[in-house]
């Protein structure tokens, strides 16, 4: 699997005071908040901190239709992989190792892109996504 990149998103009960807290200890240049997400950039990984009611809507437990067929979570743990192929290579891997794969997905993700999202649990049901951007922010389709 190559890796371009690794993001932690962690379900968070109030975005405001986690980007309060998270300026004050590490600094408003490793902090950012843009669509009622926070971002931490840490060295070799992003952290986003989305409040339970947005990040729900990538699991099950949505009170409408989710973006993503998963089951409800407080966490995944995403990579950006570079093609869809891959992506798909990838889960066929996890499933022949005995993994458990859900039906991967395209979505519009908060951030504006347009994001191919392929979803795995690991033997202990820890979820994963492998992460194809397919736009950039504006709509460009990423080359």
């Amino acid at each position: 699997m190559k890796i371009q990149g690794v993001v932690l998103s962690l379900a968070i009960t109030d975005a405001s005071a986690s980007f309060d807290f998270y300026v004050a200890v590490m600094g408003p240049d490793q902090v950012s908040f843009a669509g009622g997400i926070v971002g931490l950039q840490l060295p070799g990984m992003a952290v986003f901190l989305a409040e339970i009611a947005e990040f729900t809507k990538y699991s099950r437990e949505a009170k409408r239709a989710p973006l993503l067929p998963v089951p409800a979570t407080d966490a995944f743990l995403s990579c950006a992989i570079e093609t869809i192929d891959e992506v798909g290579e990838i889960l066929r891997s996890v499933k022949s190792a005995g993994g458990k794969i859900y039906e991967p997905h395209e979505i519009e993700h908060a951030s504006g892109r347009v994001q191919y999202i392929g979803t795995f649990a690991d033997p202990d049901g820890h979820l994963w996504q492998l992460v194809c951007n397919l736009t950039d922010p504006q709509g460009a389709p990423v080359s």
